[in-house]
């Protein structure tokens, strides 16, 4: 005969019964309704139930299907270690309290489309063996699906959480099925996916510490800190940004737990990774910490990638923030206006061992080469700056490089500033002229003088005619006139692109202009070299 709620005038407790079909829909429970260990051989109606109190599931094997659809769960419900053999419904159902899954097994579909979870989900160390079904739900504090075993589908299109989601230790041999918003941290630490995946999240934070990718994975973000410390990549990952809102059954997916704050998504960790399947779109790096990464010069930019940049409006180029880190530390001897500015942070996660200029060095020098393999040559031309500004303010270069490193940046910013290679050759020139006017430029009339002796009558007269050597004449303060500036310049001008300007000259002069002639076209090849980073294709 069905267990039905016609049969109990008082039904209170049913523990460890057996039944074979169960009709409770529409049934209501004042008090609490104590299930544990009942076995139902056939199928359980529990559709459009009211649990006033609390609804003990625990232990229940369900050998039909479960039908919870539009109950209601004032306190919460207990399904701890429920065997769900057939299909469970729970669709449309509320749970005022907690809604406890905890070491539950689904042989068969679990549908929870639209349930509403007023308190916390718990589905920890759950196996789904067809699949689940969480279309719309919501749950306005913590989930937990850690070590859940997802053998097919996982969909969880349009649910909303508005705590933090715990995915840490799960397998997915099946797809994950956004989109999610998450107003919390979404947690796919340690998690094994084996299945392509291409899913959709809205983030506060995302984490994919240890996790193990096998297969090919898409993440289209909005708004998540997302840190990959140590995950295991072993095919291609890519890590778009998603600038619109989410649209679900073709309307926009609300993101209010995230709605104001900016919607890019912000890469915060890369250490122990091997970026060599790691894509990288839209996302924001200027809080990104690379020591540690490998196969860095691997790493693919696709669109606009923000940087960090120096605190000096003065310059401006794409830094990483572990470079900010080290400049900000105290350290003997450095002044105050050098690290002022600069945003102080953990730049390791060991912080006795912070990365130094050697590794910031070599974290430039491989973003260069990943841009430069992308074909972005003026993208590297920061990266390369940056790699140099190590190089130079590495205590353990030795002092001849470094002081060629720092003529090199005060002239030029390392061939890559070609306002500032362009004011070195204006002061150069400017310079020069000075000293021209000064010591260069000799008498305004040099004399001819002839040399000779006075021959027989009737025989030719020979005459050596010789010039005097250029010299000056006057007080400096007389050589100070617009006709000597005019020669000056002149002379200079002539001096940039290699050509003589046939002006007699000093001795002093001549090796002024010798000089002029070598470091001058350097400055304005410098200067050419810069605008050409800027523009090269």
């Amino acid at each position: 005969m069905p267990f039905t709620r016609e049969l109990l005038e008082e039904p209170k407790e049913a523990v460890d019964s057996t039944f074979g079909e169960a009709d409770f829909g529409r049934a209501r429970f004042p008090e609490t309704a104590d299930f544990t260990g009942v076995t139902f051989t056939g199928e359980a109606f529990f559709w459009l139930a009211h649990f006033v109190d609390d609804a003990l599931f625990y232990e229940v094997t369900f050998k039909g299907d479960a039908i919870f659809e539009e109950a209601v769960f004032e306190m919460g419900g207990a399904f701890e270690h429920a065997d769900f053999q057939g299909s469970a419904w729970f669709q449309d159902t509320l749970f005022g309290s907690d809604a406890d899954f905890e070491h539950a097994r689904f042989s068969s579909g679990a549908l929870f489309s639209r349930a509403q979870m007023l308190s916390e989900a718990a589905f920890h160390a759950v196996t789904f063996t067809e699949g689940i079904i969480f279309v719309s739900v919501q749950v306005e504090e913590r989930a937990g699906f850690s070590e859940v075993v997802f053998s097919q589908d996982a969909v969880f299109a349009g649910a909303r959480f508005k705590g933090d989601v715990d995915f840490s230790d799960t397998t997915f041999t099946g797809p994950l099925v956004g989109p999610i918003v998450c107003g919390g941290v979404l947690d796919l630490s340690l998690v094994v996916l084996t299945c392509p995946i291409r899913t959709r999240i809205a983030a506060v934070h995302i984490l994919l510490r240890a996790a193990q990718v096998n297969t090919t994975l898409t993440l289209d973000v909005r708004y998540a800190d997302i840190s990959l410390q140590d995950a295991v990549l072993s095919q291609p990952v890519a890590i778009n940004f998603h600038p619109a809102p989410f649209s679900f059954k073709n309307d926009p997916l609300p993101e209010d737990p995230l709605t104001g704050q900016d919607p890019r998504p912000l890469i915060v960790m890369l250490a122990g990774v091997d970026a060599a399947f790691l894509s990288l779109s839209g996302v924001d790096l200027s809080a990104c910490r690379f020591t540690g990464t490998h196969h860095l010069d691997q790493l693919r930019f696709e669109g606009h990638i923000p940087f960090n940049k120096p605190p000096s409006p003065w310059t401006r180029r794409r830094t990483i923030v572990e470079e900010h880190h080290w400049r900000a530390l105290p350290m003997p001897g450095r002044r105050t206006a050098r690290t002022r500015g600069w945003q102080p942070g953990p730049a390791h996660p060991n912080p006795a061992v912070p990365p130094g200029p050697k590794e910031l060095a070599a974290t430039y020098r491989q973003l260069r080469k990943a841009l430069e393999d992308g074909k972005n040559e003026p993208g590297a031309a920061d990266f390369y700056f940056g790699e140099m500004e190590m190089r130079r303010l590495d205590p353990d270069t030795p002092f001849g490089e470094r002081l060629l490193l720092r003529t090199y940046w005060l002239v030029s910013g390392y061939g890559l500033r070609a306002s500032r290679a362009l004011a070195a050759l204006g002061v150069a020139m400017a310079l020069t002229v000075v000293l021209m006017m000064l010591w260069g430029l000799p008498a305004p009339k040099s004399q001819q003088i002839a040399v000779g002796t006075m021959p027989a009558p009737g025989s030719q007269i020979h005459l050596v005619i010789d010039k005097s050597d250029p010299a000056l004449s006057g007080p400096i303060g007389k050589r100070w006139t617009a006709d000597r500036a005019k020669d000056a310049g002149h002379v200079v001008l002539n001096s940039v692109v290699f050509r003589s300007s046939e002006q007699d000259l000093t001795t002093a002069g001549t090796w002024i202009e010798m000089f002029s002639r070598f470091s001058e076209p350097v400055l304005l090849g410098l200067a050419a070299l810069a605008a050409r980073g800027r523009i090269k294709r």
